[in-house]
């Protein structure tokens, strides 16, 4: 095989020659046609580019909330399945049951699952697992811990293959995190090291369908089969071990650059294909192209209501109604992906479409609105002045972006300009900086899609009360409020939803304080939806199952080779 540079620069010829003759057309999202009919069969190498390293490391318990870190799904299992629907299925634990008040789990797990270093998994594991999670002495604590585990009391072994898990108060999110790579069950002979090992990941050891061989930083990982896998999901669309031999994950973040590989037959698929290749692939011969919906939080730009001119209401509101973020997202991305009407996921099952009569643009009412607000002078480039001719700026602190994210900013920047007189000033970082800068408080808005599996989650990290410097808390158990809270709210009465809507586990009353919660967070303008959260793969038309690599619910590219065959 040619070396990694050489292939580096065929591809990028080749995505520029095939995209200088794509069609410009506004592409249909595809079905996945063009994949293989007949029955898949075991062996050969599955290879895919993604555009991300698991920058955060190799430990599922630090890297889980974060997509790129969903590759080591395919060396690492959890108790219980979720399906894009949002409903549970057996995995380690073929069975379980949750007492009446909500607070009592108990799993029965399998009898016939070990880990890749021999070591049995048994109900000893689970609480290792969980244990570790829960210690604030982890790595895994601020990350996980806090968040997802911070209502667990106890974790009790009744019996070899019986664990029971209670909590402190019912949370109705709990099973979404044990079912995701957030629940992943290491071998417990492994979680016995530094915090530095446990941080890297380098040696943990997981029951999954593949092992990992190989990890060059920033480049690639490599896995090969499990020959004794006999336990995955009941989600899963085979069972037994998996077909392809072995594994390659390429990490390439030019978009162009991952679509010449496929083209050129150096790669079998890749991940998060950009708008303006999309045509390149879908419906066409010798490829095949598909798009999911994702119940992730939508793309959303939170404004800071404790520093600024965001502080005030009528701005943000204005913000919030000045730019056709419908007309930008299509021009963007090509109808590849949605404009987000609310806070809430079109693909969640807790959300309601009312909101998409709503949010429209109205660049004269916002203009209106400034002026109220006191900015009514403009300097010598255009840009709205205060009664002291101070210029009306938003400063916008974001990790570095990427596809569709950094195009949409740079519109949106203009868009304010050209309507408002605002001056958005783009201040791009490292992720390592950003919550350094964030506690700083010296920015007006925050974009971000705030991970987490269930919509608490979410709700929780990004709308719970927290300070200017970034602290946060607990109630009842349920931590709210995160590093990513960028709009830094601190309201009562949202707490008082939040924690309710943690806690019900009726879904008709959680959908109603969800809608409250949403209704008041747009009114006032605490967020601007973006664009909803929709992942993309193209893939040789040689490839099985090209939709399993998708993580459900969220549906992101995880690169779960478990259900993919090459032949």
């Amino acid at each position: 095989m040619r070396n990694r540079l050489t292939r580096l620069f065929t591809a990028l010829a080749v995505g520029i020659v095939l995209a200088a003759g794509a069609c410009a057309s506004d592409p249909e999202p595809g079905s996945g046609r063009g994949g293989p009919t007949s029955p898949a069969q075991p062996g050969g190498t599955f290879t895919i580019a993604l555009p991300s390293y698991p920058t955060r490391g190799l430990n599922p318990h630090v890297g889980a909330a974060f997509d790129a870190s969903q590759v080591l799904r395919n060396s690492y299992d959890s108790l219980i399945a979720e399906d894009r629907d949002e409903k549970f299925h057996p995995w380690l634990a073929s069975e379980w049951t949750v007492s009446p008040d909500g607070t009592v789990y108990e799993f029965t797990l399998r009898r016939d699952v070990t880990f890749h270093n021999g070591e049995k998994f048994d109900a000893a594991a689970v609480k290792a697992n969980i244990d570790v999670l829960r210690n604030p002495d982890t790595p895994s604590w601020t990350v996980l811990g806090l968040l997802q585990y911070s209502s667990v009391s106890a974790v009790d072994v009744v019996d070899p293959y019986k664990v029971r898990i209670t909590l402190s108060t019912p949370r109705a999110d709990f099973l979404s995190t044990l079912a995701g790579l957030s629940g992943a069950i290491v071998a417990p002979s492994t979680l016995n090291v530094g915090k530095e090992t446990l941080t890297s990941g380098i040696g943990l050891v997981g029951s999954g369908p593949f092992i990992l061989d190989k990890a060059v930083q920033g480049q690639e990982l490599r896995f090969h089969r499990n020959p004794d896998y006999r336990w995955g999901p009941a989600t899963a669309a085979h069972q037994g071990a998996a077909y392809v031999d072995d594994l390659v994950v390429e990490y390439i973040p030019e978009a162009s650059t991952r679509a010449g590989l496929l083209r050129s037959g150096e790669v079998d698929a890749i991940g998060t294909v950009k708008a303006t290749d999309i045509s390149l692939f879908d419906g066409i011969d010798g490829f095949q192209y598909e798009q999911i919906g994702s119940s992730a939080a939508p793309t959303v730009i939170m404004l800071n209501l404790t520093n600024g001119p965001t502080t005030d209401v009528r701005v943000r509101r204005a913000i919030a109604a000045g730019v056709d973020i419908a007309a930008v997202v299509d021009s963007l991305t090509k109808r590849s992906q949605q404009r987000a009407w609310s806070l809430i996921s079109p693909d969640s099952a807790y959300y309601d479409a009312k909101y998409e009569t709503k949010g429209k643009p109205d660049v004269a009412a916002a203009r209106a609105l400034l002026d109220q607000a006191g900015w009514t002078g403009k300097d010598a480039d255009g840009y709205r002045t205060d009664a002291a001719g101070q210029r009306l700026t938003v400063r916008l602190l974001a990790t570095t972006p990427t596809y569709p994210e950094d195009d949409f900013l740079k519109a949106w920047q203009a868009e304010l300009r050209q309507n408002l007189g605002i001056r958005v000033d783009l201040q791009f970082v490292e992720n390592a900086q950003v919550y350094d800068l964030l506690a700083r408080n010296q920015y007006e808005a925050f974009p971000r899609q705030v991970g987490g599996l269930d919509l608490s989650l979410q709700f929780n990290r990004a709308y719970g009360s927290t300070t200017p410097d970034l602290k946060y808390g607990q109630i009842d158990g349920i931590t709210l409020g995160s590093i990513v809270a960028g709009a830094k709210l601190a309201d009562p009465r949202v707490d008082r939803w939040l924690i309710e809507a943690t806690k019900a586990t009726d879904p008709q009353q959680r959908k109603q304080l969800f809608d409250t919660i949403t209704a008041h967070l747009l009114d006032n303008a605490v967020a601007i939806p973006l664009y909803t959260d929709r992942n993309s793969v193209a893939a040789s038309s040689a490839i099985h199952n090209v939709t399993a690599l998708f993580d459900p619910p969220r549906n992101t590219v995880n690169a779960w080779a478990y259900d993919i065959a090459v032949r």
